[in-house]
Formats: structure tokens, sequence, C-alpha cells
């Protein structure tokens, strides 16, 4: 899925128009990515993320210092 078709989904599921959706998950996501840039920890009642910094790999600029994300779904307690 990307970003058009989430867009899409969330729009059809609710009634709001695809461009207010749009803004919605744009600044979401912009705030997703700067919580992994800032290195915090997100935790919803539907996900969770744990970032996590991967050094860099000795004499290979390919392969700088990462910041990535762990996601999980969380359990459902019915």
């Amino acid at each position: 899925m990307n970003v058009k078709e989430l867009v899409f989904s969330i729009s059809t599921e609710t009634g709001l128009p695809a461009g207010q959706v749009r803004k919605i998950t744009n600044s979401v996501l912009e705030k997703f990515a700067d919580l992994i840039d800032n290195e915090d920890s997100f935790t919803s009642p539907v996900i969770t993320f744990q970032v996590t910094k991967l050094p860099a790999k000795d004499g290979n600029p390919g392969q700088p210092e990462r910041k990535v994300a762990r996601m999980q779904r969380r359990i459902k307690k019915d």
C-alpha cells in the first residue's frame, strides 16, 4: 500500500474529503519521522515503535549511521 491508497481507503471509510485526509496523513507521517530523528518511542492503542541507532559500517561510506524504528502491532484485549 502506498500513501495514495491509504488516503483513499481512509477517505472512503470515514467519508472525509481525500484532501483533508491527505493533509492529516502527511502530518502524522512527519511526526513519526521527527520521533525517529529524535530517537523517541511511540505508543498507541494500535501500534508501538522503538527507535534504534545502527552504527556506520567501517570503511563503507555507503553505510552511514542510521536510525530505524521497529514497529509492532499491539495485542487486542477482548
